[in-house]
């Protein structure tokens, strides 16, 4: 039976975590699951597609263990509710997987920090789209390396760059993309359209700040809705940004030849790796060591 969530956020019931559920499920997990399980963890929220792109090659295959996943709760699942039309399943960590992956780390369930509620809030929150997209970026790429062996992602989420830069600049994600012996370090800003430009423009003082005191060199990615949103962006930053910028619009693979920099008079389309100099690109320093993705 599909369960909507209706306006008014009630969460559908599940039975309590038991020790049994937990001892059942950690008996039927493989190492692909376990990885799942984290990457849900880590990013919040998936779809039946994004998670079948980043672990199967079917989605028949990937909607059967899904779904028993689902059963053996390693994973809770809901349907946002919409006033037309239905929403695909938006897979979450359950109690019983939290506790699974939290014993892993030697953390209790509050240490390692899950609440259901707060799990299941991710499903049908206002910034619901927003997290999807940047979801869908790191799918893009998280997926891309798993066909091509010569390329390679590491990945800080929301979480992570606002617990290292919280006080100076908040991303919605941060990255190293390897190609062959060439990387590019970036932030990403996942652009719906809501912000003024005037709140996008000014992010790049914080960026700059944060790269002289950091010694940073990553570049700012700007993704963002429509071509007509990009244009206006670029035209409110000037020729010459504070820090090394790139904009592409929502849609195109953030892999391929999509990138434009701000600083290009030739507006010339660029692979993401191919977005920074010839010279060497450091990872910001505080994140060293803390990947997890």
């Amino acid at each position: 039976m599909s369960v909507v969530l209706r306006p008014d956020r009630r969460a559908p019931a599940r039975p309590r975590s038991s020790p049994e559920t937990v001892k059942q499920l950690a008996r039927r997990l493989t190492p692909r699951d376990r990885h799942i399980m984290r990457l849900v963890w880590q990013h919040k929220v998936f779809t039946t597609d994004q998670l079948t792109a980043l672990g199967w090659n079917s989605y028949n295959t990937a909607k059967q263990r899904l779904a028993t996943l689902h059963r053996l709760r390693a994973l809770d699942r809901l349907r946002p509710w919409k006033p037309h039309g239905g929403a695909p399943w938006h897979y979450v960590l359950d109690q019983p997987g939290a506790e699974i992956l939290a014993a892993e780390n030697g953390q209790s369930l509050r240490e390692f920090g899950y609440r259901r509620d707060r799990a299941l809030a991710a499903g049908y929150s206002a910034t619901l789209d927003h997290t999807l997209g940047t979801n869908q970026f790191f799918v893009d790429l998280y997926t891309h390396t798993r066909h091509h062996d010569d390329t390679h992602l590491d990945w800080w989420t929301e979480t992570t760059c606002t617990h290292h830069y919280g006080d100076i600049v908040r991303p919605d994600a941060a990255g190293r993309w390897r190609v062959a012996d060439r990387r590019v370090d970036f932030f990403l800003e996942y652009d719906t359209g809501t912000e003024r430009l005037r709140r996008l423009t000014a992010k790049l003082d914080a960026y700059q700040e944060l790269a002289d005191l950091t010694t940073t060199s990553a570049i700012v990615l700007f993704y963002l809705p429509s071509q007509r949103r990009e244009a206006h962006l670029r035209h409110a930053l000037g020729p010459r940004p504070a820090v090394l910028v790139a904009t592409a619009v929502h849609g195109a693979h953030p892999a391929r030849h999509v990138w434009v920099r701000v600083d290009d008079p030739h507006l010339i389309p660029r692979r993401l790796v191919d977005l920074s100099p010839r010279t060497t690109y450091h990872q910001p320093a505080l994140l060293e060591g803390a990947d997890d993705g």
